[in-house]
């Protein structure tokens, strides 16, 4: 673990303002001593200054000593990302405090749930406080195995109620969920123009890794078209700007690290915990069960068990509009239909967000999104590395087998014969 960077404003009056924001702490607590260190290992986050803050403090007329361990996200300060993406990362700060404070409270007023870990309202407006869910038994997975079935299926149902919860305040409180997802044109223009840049490296990357795999000339050469001219990117935007059937505010990240899960004695898995909801946004909620699958799956599920996976996103989506009284539905049709509509998200996934999260090492997030460099031959730049590495190599390249049993590839093909003809 590296040496934690403990901010200025971590203090016990801060502390104590945390702890007398809960119910049961309401008369007031005097801080006897804390201690901070980092809680997650490099390569686990790249957003946030993530501590650990174990406190040992007293109730106001209780002369008992009581013990907490907290999570406390702070925003990251010093670095080339900073300075690069500073706007982009302060809108996320002050986004994620209000998916709490705002949305998660009022969601508690719809439905009984506990798919988020307990949170504590910070005095620092670009901080997020929140329950240790070590000390209650959950555990994070090795991002690099990647999840089964049982595991999977936990985060599809909870991922799938949050959706649903999403819609329904939006209804009632439609001030909660258009300030958790409104936008900035400079940013998301900013953003938009470092996406086209990485995603042309990434693409010839990915053609690259696949130029001496013979079996896989098909898709090495799949890679090199979509990498020249704005035709994928075209349609890519078509996609990002079609209104779905539904919705939702989704977490927009989920990968292995953005959970954890709970297991019995025998090693079964029993519940998940979701967490990190910087990166929000407004779409058909379908966006992030894709990601989900290409990122965070093992191939064994995709292989065998992914439309089970739908099905079960699907049912879980509709019980739970019932059971908030809402109207909305969907059928399984037209969820697997959105989902092949989504094919282009699949492929930047995979190039994208897979190599990322796969990494045998953390990587330098700044020198990540700036691998566009012309003049760097393909496999001397940054980004190649990714391509290169022990756990990429375990799941690669056959992961392109299974993209191509879905009809991803083919989807894409007509899309793009049909735009070079019109």
């Amino acid at each position: 673990m590296e040496e934690p960077n403990i901010p200025d404003w971590l203090t016990a009056d801060f502390l104590k303002s945390c702890l007398e924001s809960n119910e049961q702490n309401k008369e007031g607590v005097v801080i006897n001593s804390y201690n901070a260190k980092s809680a997650v290992p490099p390569g686990n986050n790249y957003g946030s200054n993530i501590l650990q803050v174990k406190i040992v403090y007293q109730k106001l007329f209780d002369s008992a000593e009581y013990s907490l361990s907290l999570i406390i996200k702070a925003p990251l300060v010093v670095g080339a990302f900073v300075e690069q993406f500073g706007d982009v990362l302060n809108e996320a700060y002050l986004r994620e405090p209000k998916y709490y404070n705002e949305f998660i409270t009022e969601s508690y007023k719809l439905m009984k749930h506990d798919i988020v870990p307990r949170h504590y309202k910070s005095p620092n407006p670009l901080c997020v406080v929140l329950e240790d869910l070590k000390r209650s038994g959950y555990v994070m997975v090795d991002r690099q195995k990647l999840l089964d079935f049982d595991h999977c299926q936990l985060y599809i149902k909870a991922s799938a109620k949050l959706h649903a919860l999403t819609i329904a305040v939006h209804k009632t409180h439609p001030d909660i969920i258009e300030s958790l997802v409104k936008e900035n044109p400079i940013t998301t223009e900013k953003t938009e123009q470092v996406f086209k840049h990485l995603m042309r490296n990434l693409f010839m990357c990915m053609a690259t890794y696949l130029e001496d795999k013979e079996e896989y000339k098909e898709f090495e050469d799949f890679f090199r078209d979509i990498s020249e001219g704005e035709t994928f990117f075209n349609i890519y935007q078509g996609v990002e700007k079609t209104k779905s059937r539904l919705t939702a505010v989704i977490q927009n990240d989920p990968w292995c690290t953005n959970m954890m899960f709970k297991y019995n004695s025998s090693g079964d898995v029993l519940g998940v915990k979701l967490f990190d909801f910087q990166n929000l946004k407004f779409a058909t909620p379908l966006r992030e069960l894709v990601t989900f699958v290409w990122t965070s799956a093992n191939p064994e599920v995709r292989e065998k068990k992914l439309h089970e996976l739908y099905q079960i996103y699907w049912d879980s989506l509709n019980c739970t509009f019932k059971q908030l009284g809402c109207p909305e539905r969907i059928s399984i049709e037209e969820l697997k239909e959105e989902i092949l509509f989504l094919s282009p998200l699949v492929i930047v996934t995979v190039c994208a967000l897979a190599p990322f999260c796969l990494a045998d090492e953390a990587v330098n997030i700044s020198d990540f999104l700036n691998a566009n460099n012309p003049d760097v031959p393909i496999k001397e730049s940054h980004n190649y590395r990714l391509y290169q590495g022990t756990t990429f190599n375990k799941y690669f390249p056959q992961i392109m087998n299974q993209i191509a049993k879905e009809g991803i590839f083919e989807h894409i093909k007509q899309k793009m014969k049909h735009l070079s003809t019109t």
